[in-house]
């Protein structure tokens, strides 16, 4: 098949771009033609992306691209304006030239505001953009309640944001770093910056709510220079110096072999590779583990109202000591990948 693939492939990685990479691999893989248009703002600088600079040049890629394509795949989890109108122009674009439009809503955005959205543009344009998909995909309930809003559920379906299975990491992917070999939990700080809500709670949990023993601490800092802000972590944070492991936000192998590992994963919103509401929102990820993938369909949403970081570091370092159950969740054999083919081959 020859796919368009539209959304996020840049750094700074979070579960997003290690799905999106991950399905533009395993595509690849099978002989698919793929060809990548990259919403985020460090486009350029990803070689064998198409990238762009503002809407006009965005329609331009896309009718360059877009001919005989066989299905155009958009993901996103951005509900910014200019998102909304690149998620709605690339819709209208496919259904005109007859190539099958597929929307994967990363929940995060869509799940928080629901559906509030303005009553000129936003829920005009998703409404058009829903008729016209041939399939919207929702990576958890929420967005799939939230999406059924704007558009009966006869095509819409719930598919969780999925990513490399630990065993497929563990065979393909370089050696665990030194400080993660025989932790029994491990947490993931991603894309931190300061000031921030994030910085925040890992500043709590650090130097008032420790972790138990044997938890690693994974930390990924977002501003360039990094040094700066690690060297102030690694400060608050001199007590648990084994434990705690810093992380190029652009290390896509390490990220992945560390979110195969964690237990949760907590960093601020993003559209596009751009972090969002950083002062007083904080996203909390469960990692699922099942016999082919890493999915993320468990999510938790920590709101700032008043000072109450504290607590919130409270509530990560209580969940750190929940032991992870055995039972595995119930859709443990479902080939994440095999259903999202069969969208594609319009079944």
């Amino acid at each position: 098949m020859r796919i368009l693939l539209i959304g996020n492939f840049s750094p700074p990685y979070d579960e997003e771009g290690l799905h999106n990479l991950f399905l533009l691999n395993r595509l690849k893989e099978e002989g698919n033609d793929c060809c990548v248009i990259n919403l985020s703002e460090n486009s350029f600088k990803t070689k064998g992306f198409i990238g762009f600079t503002n809407w006009i040049y965005f329609i331009v890629r896309l009718l360059r691209n877009i001919w005989r394509k066989d299905a155009l795949h958009y993901l996103t989890k951005g509900y910014t304006r200019p998102a909304l109108m690149r998620l709605m122009s690339s819709v209208c674009v496919g259904w005109f030239f007859r190539v099958k439009p597929i929307v994967t809503l990363h929940s995060e955005m869509f799940s928080i505001l629901g559906r509030t959205r303005s009553k000129l543009m936003g829920e005009p344009s998703l409404r058009v953009t829903f008729a016209l998909a041939h399939k919207v995909i929702c990576t958890d309930r929420e967005t799939y309640e939230a999406a059924s809003y704007f558009k009966s559920k006869n095509n819409l379906e719930v598919i969780p944001l999925f990513t490399h299975s630990y065993r497929e990491i563990k065979r393909d992917e370089p050696a665990v770093p030194e400080k993660l070999k025989g932790k029994k939990k491990v947490i993931i700080f991603a894309n931190v910056i300061y000031p921030s809500f994030v910085f925040e709670i890992l500043n709590h949990l650090l130097t008032r709510y420790p972790p138990v023993p044997d938890t690693a601490i994974v930390v990924s800092v977002f501003e360039q220079p990094a040094a700066k802000l690690q060297h102030v972590i690694e400060e608050f944070g001199r007590n648990h110096a084994d434990n705690l492991v810093f992380m190029e936000s652009g290390d896509i192998r390490q990220l992945a072999l560390a979110c195969g590992m964690a237990n949760y994963v907590i960093r601020p919103l993003s559209c596009d590779s751009e972090i969002l509401f950083p002062g007083f929102i904080a996203a909390v990820k469960k990692p699922v583990r099942t016999k082919e993938y890493l999915h993320f369909s468990t999510s938790l949403f920590l709101v700032k109202g008043g000072d109450i970081s504290d607590l919130c570091a409270s509530i990560i370092g209580f969940l750190l000591r929940e032991e992870r159950g055995e039972l595995p969740p119930p859709d443990a054999d479902t080939d994440f990948y095999a259903r999202l083919k069969k969208i594609y081959q319009g079944q």
